[in-house]
């Protein structure tokens, strides 16, 4: 599988432009700091999201009205390296995706954003097989499966 650089994100022209940045919880704040030093926009899409929520006054058609944001949300933060190239955007603090009530697949959800612009997932918790992300407490009911798209790693990059 290896790694893979930076650099190559702006050129990828593969069907799914997937990558993973794994990182310690402590070093995030260093994660993202690196991202940004490589003019990428990083988006905390748990803390949008529940900001988009609480400002809700009806929940009625919640899972529409959050599926269609997060679209929004994730077209909205998306920028170009250096000004050219794919579209690329990190996002982290994926946790409240796996929310029940708001029947979201966030796999589904990132492997069809990934089609148009290259996504860098900054993941704290657990990988299985390079291509299966989960919380070490939860493995067997939250998780992100990418093994039919083959995410590639950026792990070395720091």
């Amino acid at each position: 599988m290896g790694t893979h650089s930076i650099k190559e994100i702006a050129t990828s022209n593969d069907r799914f432009k997937l990558y993973s940045l794994i990182c310690y919880p402590k070093d995030l704040s260093g994660c993202i700091d690196f991202l940004k030093t490589e003019e990428i926009s990083v988006l905390n899409i748990g803390k949008e999201l529940a900001v988009y929520i609480d400002s809700l006054e009806d929940y009625s058609y919640l899972n529409i009205d959050v599926y269609d944001y997060v679209k929004k949300l994730l077209d909205k933060h998306k920028t170009k390296m250096n000004g050219n190239g794919n579209d690329v955007l990190a996002i982290y603090n994926l946790g409240i995706l796996f929310e029940p009530f708001l029947e979201l697949n966030p796999t589904q959800i990132l492997r069809e954003f990934s089609k148009s612009t290259a996504v860098i997932i900054v993941w704290e918790g657990q990988t299985e097989n390079q291509d299966i992300f989960h919380w070490e407490n939860k493995k067997d009911k939250y998780f992100l499966d990418f093994s039919e798209t083959q995410i590639k790693r950026l792990d070395y990059a720091i």
